[in-house]
């Protein structure tokens, strides 16, 4: 058996997707991979010219450089007999090296604004918004499993503010008493 991997987006919509990822390591090696979630893969990316990416709507069908992803939650189970850790972290770009950290966790546990905590947002200088995983000292028997939630910028993401932009961005009209 080799080490085995899995992506499964639970729910993507206009303004959040929900993402679990696993791993299942049999002592081969560690991870180390830079774009595990692809921000310009999430429903409603944009291209360069503010249409829908990867439709026939798009005219270029061209990413932008940067997706404005932010990390709302984090909730995580790490199983490492305590022999390592997994770190998440913002890809910048071609160049890996120098991404920068998000999280760093070990057994099990959470992140949450439901907890009086910040959303996690991307600091990272060059960064494409997406998100990499590592794993440090991970060895046969040892398993992961992450659930993400991300927020999405609306200058990067169609949430209807190009196809009705005065409904998206006035209240309903009506009449008050």
């Amino acid at each position: 058996m080799s080490n085995s991997f899995t992506y499964q987006v639970l729910r993507d919509t206009t303004e959040k997707a929900f993402i679990k990822l696993t791993a299942n390591f049999d002592g081969s090696g560690q991870e180390n991979n830079a774009y595990r979630i692809q921000a310009n893969t999430l429903y409603g990316a944009l291209d360069a010219n503010n249409q829908l990416l990867y439709t026939s709507a798009s005219l270029s069908n061209t990413a932008k450089p940067y997706y404005g992803l932010s990390i709302a939650r984090i909730g995580y189970n790490i199983a490492s007999q305590q022999k390592g850790y997994v770190e998440i972290y913002w890809t910048n770009g071609a160049n890996t090296a120098q991404s920068t950290p998000i999280f760093n966790m070990d057994l099990c546990g959470k992140y949450s604004e439901d907890e009086g905590l910040v959303t996690i947002t991307n600091n990272a200088n060059n960064a494409t918004g997406d998100i990499g995983v590592s794993t440090f000292g991970l060895t046969a028997n040892c398993a992961y499993t992450l659930f993400l939630e991300l927020r999405k910028d609306n200058a990067y993401y169609q949430r209807g503010q190009f196809n009705d932009p005065a409904a998206f961005n006035y209240k309903p009209y009506g009449v008050t008493p």
